[in-house]
This record gives structure tokens, C-alpha cells and sequence, in this order.
């Protein structure tokens, strides 16, 4: 059978060896972006585990204490770990030669690429202590994270200070660094990787389940005269599996080691302040085969599944006999799962993570529903035009619409899932506040009350005149009970000194600018989605993009026949031209507007609380105008293939 197959192909001539082609490319190109995505899963997880080490789990009796705290160095945050030995047992911790000793400070290599030429009072004489060595990538979430661990002695008041802000963790007692908690950030990213896999995996999916359809006339004609001649169903399922199969399982190899060849370019896609470790991206052999397989299985099921009319009713697809309407039970799954997705939307209110994943399947089957109820649109938007045409492109256009809507679809399909998914994030609030140095600054550290007053004395002291020290109540809404706010008002060309000095006088807390540093950790999370949305888009638009180049090539393949009869009796290409223009264009902008209004309806009731934001209407409108520009260049494309087709007036092998 296999031998078989490949004579037919062969035989096929051109024709058929480029619809082989491309439906091995469209696969390579589903699979690349499958194995991104399942990658950017696996990163984050990487990620999450570098920083188990700073929040090991508490022990009664252990061999060191650890302490965090986030200090602030100008516009950067820089994470510090206080770590002290007990009994000379402690383990080195990750990323480390030893255990530091009191007074030495270890930096990441970004931290010190950062202090260069910056006088030790700004910043290294918070922590009273001398640069000892760099940090290795085992202690660091990426290349680019400013991290300071510091040597103290386990009787310092730095060691035995309670710590009040929700990012710092309080002196404890471990005993090693092998377990622990994950930073709560890369859990929160971990939770947008899976709603960004959900975006970018479902419209690539069915990408790679429409290859299995490329020039399917062609090949049901085929089949459909085999059955004829005496070919059992069975025999043209193997057949049509072993062709499909092949060709899509060449395209995944591909496809993977596109990527591979590809990760050291992804990996410098910068989220959370950098770039990624290769290593990170790397999902593993088994996940990877993984796809490699499942890619030729989700054709090879596509292609049976359209077998259907080929194996009951061979002479119906060898007379070309239309299929009736599709029906609008379409319309109603589409509604239905939306419904279902709103109310879920709701739901989710109270942080329940079943309720999440609920809601992401969900959204999933949103996407799914959106290419149900495409060709029934389709078929609409062609009855349409076919009564109100004024000219034989149009009518020609609108009458392929209403007769094969399905190969219709495909060619716009990438698009319309495109502007969903466009829609859908484009109400993402990503604004960032101003964390410029101001002439004056104020500076605020939560410490114990009862410690409050002799701790500001200590800091009126160490600052001697570079500030006023202030000792006030804190937050009724947001303050811990039992603790002050110590406050140092000071100008903007003394800030770093006079954080240092309070650093030190404070026993280890960190000092904030009031409303400006908790702004430096929020722009870094909007950095981070901005740069996810862009990233998002790109793959969804470039799914399109490959969508309507590829479709438009399979369906100037499937249409030969009729392009060369319509030239024989005298059609001008131009016109032939013009309505294949127009049933690509006019489905692409009906549905590309509607798709993104309906992306934006669904999800406004989860993001549009948070408040409108004009910087993702920007990336919409700039991600849809370059996204449309490069769909239309894909599908002029198919143009050379039109007029090649048209002059060919030689008998055809197949």
C-alpha cells in the first residue's frame, strides 16, 4: 500500500508533489510552534525552581538562619538573601562555592555589571560587608536578575528582626537548600503561560489539522475513482493515512529541529527583566516526541475524518455532486460555549484553581467553537454577496463561497482566530507608573512597634542632618498589628546614601520610596505581559499568515480543472484573479472585525474591571494591521500558481 501511494503521487506530477509539500510544511510550521509553547511551560517551571533555594522550608533545629528582602537600587529591585550559620554545617548554598561567611557579599553577575563605578555608600555599604564572588546560574531565575546574598553573624539583629512586607521572608531556621517555595511571581506567570498556550495552541491545532485538507478535492477525486474501480473503504483509509501520515511526520521532524535550531534566538525574548537560559527551554526529549507524534496523529485523524464522503458516496464526489448547506446547530454549540464561559468567568472570582482550569478549557473551547462557526458564516456572508453581485468576479466569488465554505474558511480561518485572540488581550491593563527620582523623596520602613522609636533614634543618628526621621502609625487597611513606620524625608541626590544608612540603622529592613518602588516591581510585571501579548499575537498572526499563503496555494491546486476550463472559454485572468481576491478579502474583514469584537465582549467581564488601557488598543491595532498586511502578501502568493494553472491546457496524469 505504501508502494502504491507513492506511485500515485509520483504519477500526480507537479500537482501532486507540491500538495505533499505543502502539507509537510504546514505541519513543520504547526509543529515549531507547538513546541514553543509547550516550552514557554517548561521555562517558567525552571524558572519557579532556581528560586525554591531562598524560601526553604523551616526547621526547629537546623544548621542556618535565611532571611529576604527586596531592596531598591534607583529603578531596579534587587532581591537580597541574609543568610547566617549556626553549628558550621551548612551546606553551600545554589550557585556558590561555600557558605558565605559574615561580611561577604556575593552578587549576581548583572548586580555587578550594575554597581560598577557606583561609590560603596549608595548602595554596597547597606549590607557592611565586601564584594566576595558572582553567583552562578543555578542561584538566579534569569541572566539578567539582580540578586545580593549576604554573610551575616547568626546574633545579628538582621538575623532575629521580624519582617513585615508580603515579599520578604522572616529569619528562619533550615537546613539546607534542597526544598522549598517557589517565588509567588513565577507561580502568577506560570498561570499566563497556560492561558498564552491556550491562545497559541488551539489556532495552530487546527492549522495543522486543516493540512490534512489541502487540495482535498483533488484527492477525493482520486480516491473516489478507486472506489469506483473496486477499492474497499479500508484500502482507501489505509491509503489516505499512509500518504497524510508520511508526509505530516516529515514535516514534525522538521518542525522540531527548526526549533532547535531556533531556541538560542527565542531564549532573548526578555520576561520578568531578561532573557532566558537555553537550557531552560529545553522541554525534554520525551515531551518533544511527544509532539513530534501526536502532530501526524491530529492530521492523519483530519484526513479520515474527511474520508467520509470519498468511502459512502464515491459517485456523488466523481460527479461533483454539491453537499448540502451546513446547518445552524453550528451557531448554537458557539453560543452555548461562550454562555458557558461567561458564567464560569464569574466564578473565578474566589482564586479557586479548579475554577481556573475550568475556565481555560473553557476559552479553549471557545476558540475550537469559533472554527465550528466559521463556514456556517462563511456560507452566509456567500448567499449574501451571490444576490446582491453586480459583476462576474463577484458572483463567481460568492458562488465558491456558498459551494465548498469549508475550503473557504481554511483560507481565512487563521485570521478570524487571530483577531479573537487579538481582541481577547487587547483589554489588558498594562500601565506603568512614573519611578523617576523626584527633588524630594521620602523613604518608609515597617519595623516592630516597640522597636519603633529606638530604631529611629538609631537612624536620626546614622543619617546625621541627610534626612528628617519621623516614627508614624501604619496603614489601618494594609498595615500588620503591632508594628510603626519609620519615615526619612530626604532629597533626590542623597536617596541611595540615605537608603543604605537606614538599611543598616534599621536592622535589615528594607526602606521604599512612598508610591514610587512598589511601582518598579508592578512595571516589571506589565513589562513582562506587554511583552507576552506581543509574543502571543506574533505566533497567532504568523499562524494566519502561513494559513492563508499555504490554503491559497491548495486551493489554486484543487481548482485546476475549473480555472483552465473557465480560460479556455475565454474568462480573462484578471477576472479569475479578482474573485479569488474577493473570497479571500471580503470573508477575511467580516470575519477578522467580528472575531475581535467577540474576543473582546467574552473577555471584558474577566479584564475590563481592571480598567482600559489605550497601550493594548495600540498593540491590537498595530498587531491587526501588520497581522491583515501579511495575510493578503501569503495569499498573493497563490498568484504565479493561478496563471501557471491557466496556461496549462495539457492533459493532466491525475
Amino acid at each position: 500500500m505504501t508502494s502504491l501511494a507513492w506511485r500515485l503521487t509520483r504519477l500526480g506530477g507537479r500537482g501532486a508533489l507540491l500538495s505533499t509539500g505543502l502539507t509537510a510544511l504546514a505541519v513543520a510550521v504547526a509543529t515549531l510552534l507547538l513546541q514553543f509553547a509547550v516550552a514557554g511551560n517548561f521555562a517558567f517551571a525552571e524558572r519557579a525552581d532556581r528560586t525554591e533555594w531562598r524560601a526553604p522550608d523551616e526547621v526547629d533545629d537546623g544548621a542556618a538562619v535565611i532571611a529576604t528582602a527586596t531592596d531598591f537600587f534607583g529603578a531596579d529591585a534587587v532581591t537580597r538573601v541574609d543568610l547566617a550559620e549556626l553549628d558550621g554545617s551548612a551546606p553551600a548554598p545554589p550557585g556558590m562555592d561555600s557558605f558565605p561567611e559574615p561580611g561577604q557579599v556575593w552578587l549576581s553577575p548583572a548586580l555587578a555589571d550594575l554597581l560598577e563605578g557606583v561609590p560603596e555608600e549608595d548602595f554596597l555599604a547597606r549590607y557592611g560587608g565586601e564584594a566576595a564572588g558572582e553567583l552562578g546560574e543555578e542561584a538566579l531565575a534569569h541572566p539578567n536578575e539582580l540578586v545580593a546574598v549576604v554573610g551575616r553573624d547568626a546574633g545579628s539583629p538582621v538575623m532575629t528582626a521580624e519582617r513585615f512586607d508580603q515579599d520578604m521572608i522572616s529569619p528562619r531556621v533550615v537546613d539546607g537548600f534542597d526544598s522549598g517555595d517557589a517565588s509567588f511571581l513565577y507561580g502568577f506567570y506560570r498561570v499566563l503561560m497556560v492561558l498564552a498556550t491556550v491562545l497559541m495552541v488551539v489556532p495552530v491545532a487546527i492549522f495543522g489539522a486543516a493540512a490534512a485538507r489541502l487540495t482535498v478535492a483533488r484527492r477525493d477525486e482520486r480516491l473516489a475513482a478507486l472506489r469506483l474501480v473496486g477499492a474497499t473503504p479500508g484500502q482507501v483509509v489505509r491509503l489516505t493515512l499512509i500518504e497524510t501520515t508520511l508526509a505530516a511526520l516529515a514535516g514534525a521532524v522538521a518542525g522540531t529541529g527548526a526549533w532547535m535550531v531556533l531556541t538560542p534566538l527565542v531564549a532573548r525574548i526578555p520576561i520578568d527583566g531578561g532573557p532566558w537560559f537555553v537550557g531552560d527551554l529545553w522541554a525534554g526529549a520525551p515531551w518533544m516526541a511527544a509532539v513530534v507524534l501526536a502532530v501526524p496523529v491530529l492530521v492523519a485523524v483530519s484526513a479520515v475524518i474527511g474520508l467520509r464522503s470519498v468511502v459512502i458516496s464515491p459517485l456523488g464526489v466523481a460527479r461533483r455532486v454539491r453537499p448540502k448547506g451546513l446547518r445552524a446547530i453550528r451557531l448554537v454549540v458557539f453560543a452555548a460555549v461562550s454562555v458557558a464561559f461567561l458564567v464560569a468567568s464569574q466564578m473565578v472570582g474566589g482564586g479557586d484553581m479548579v475554577v481556573v482550569a475550568v475556565l481555560m478549557g473553557l476559552f479553549a473551547g471557545v476558540i475550537a467553537a469559533v472554527n465550528l462557526v466559521g463556514p456556517w458564516v462563511v456560507q452566509k456572508i456567500g448567499r449574501i454577496l451571490a444576490r446582491t453581485a453586480r459583476t462576474p468576479a463577484r458572483m463567481l466569488a460568492a458562488r465558491r463561497l456558498v459551494d465548498d465554505p469549508k475550503a473557504a474558511w481554511r483560507t481565512v480561518a487563521g485570521v478570524a482566530l487571530a483577531g479573537f485572540v487579538a481582541g481577547s488581550v487587547a483589554l489588558i491593563p498594562m500601565i506603568e507608573t512614573d519611578t523617576d527620582a523626584r527633588e524630594s523623596e521620602t523613604l518608609t520602613a515597617t519595623v516592630e512597634a516597640d522597636e519603633a522609636e529606638a530604631l529611629a533614634a538609631n537612624a536620626a543618628e546614622a543619617v546625621d542632618g541627610l534626612a528628617e526621621i519621623e516614627v508614624a502609625e501604619p496603614d489601618p487597611d494594609f498595615g500588620a498589628e503591632g508594628t510603626a513606620v519609620v519615615s526619612a524625608a530626604t532629597t533626590g541626590a542623597d536617596l541611595e546614601r540615605v537608603r543604605s544608612l537606614l538599611t543598616v540603622a534599621l536592622d535589615g529592613a528594607s526602606p521604599e520610596r512612598e508610591e514610587v518602588d512598589e511601582g518598579i516591581m508592578s512595571n516589571g510585571i506589565v513589562a513582562s505581559v506587554r511583552v507576552g501579548v506581543t509574543v502571543v499575537l506574533g505566533v497567532v498572526f504568523m499562524t494566519a499568515a502561513m494559513s492563508a499563503a499555504v490554503n491559497g496555494l491548495g486551493s489554486v491546486l484543487d481548482r485546476r480543472k475549473t480555472y483552465r476550463l473557465l480560460h479556455l472559454s475565454g474568462t480573462p485572468r484578471e477576472v479569475l484573479d479578482r474573485a479569488r481576491r474577493q473570497e479571500t478579502i471580503l470573508p477575511m474583514a467580516i470575519l477578522g472585525g467580528g472575531s475581535v469584537l467577540t474576543g473582546m465582549l467574552l473577555t471584558a467581564p474577566l479584564i475590563g474591571v481592571m480598567g482600559l488601557d489605550a497601550t493594548g488598543v495600540a498593540i491590537l491595532a498595530a498587531t491587526l494591521a501588520i497581522g491583515t498586511a501579511a495575510v493578503i502578501g501569503a495569499g498573493a502568493l497563490s498568484r504565479p500558481l493561478l496563471k501557471a494553472t491557466m496556461e496549462d491546457v495539457s492533459p493532466r496524469p491525475d
